[in-house]
């Protein structure tokens, strides 16, 4: 088990990305700028392996975001709030589950690999 995350942890100029160690691919980064502006960028497959929602580039969420499945799981939910704790289920393009997080408590799968520092957004080649 891991800890979960917040953005009120986050120091200006750091990030922590969130790969599966399979592809290599970025399924979801949380940083903060230089002037402590706390951004987001994510690719999010449902329990199936389908792309629900993705966005490439680190974005500011000032009211938040939560995106679901079809299905109505929860796969990301961002607080308002920077000391409130962020909320996901991170699943590989394949379906399986890599990582997920309720806010309280943080599960860590095999194929889960983090990374942490600057900018390190690794884009999954398009099938």
């Amino acid at each position: 088990m891991g800890r979960a995350v917040k953005f009120g942890d986050r120091q200006p100029g750091t990030s922590i990305t969130f790969l599966d160690a399979g592809s290599a691919e970025s399924l979801l980064q949380i940083a903060s700028d230089a002037d402590g502006i706390h951004l987001v960028a994510y690719r999010l497959y449902d329990s199936g392996g389908s792309l629900v929602a993705e966005r490439e580039d680190l974005e500011h969420y000032p009211d938040g975001i939560s995106v679901r499945s079809s299905g109505g799981e929860l796969l990301l939910a961002v607080p308002k709030n920077a000391d409130e704790n962020i909320r996901y289920r991170l699943y590989g393009h394949d379906g399986e589950l890599l990582t997920s997080s309720d806010g309280v408590r943080t599960m860590i799968y095999q194929r889960l690999h983090t990374e942490g520092g600057g900018r390190n957004w690794v884009a999954h080649s398009k099938k």
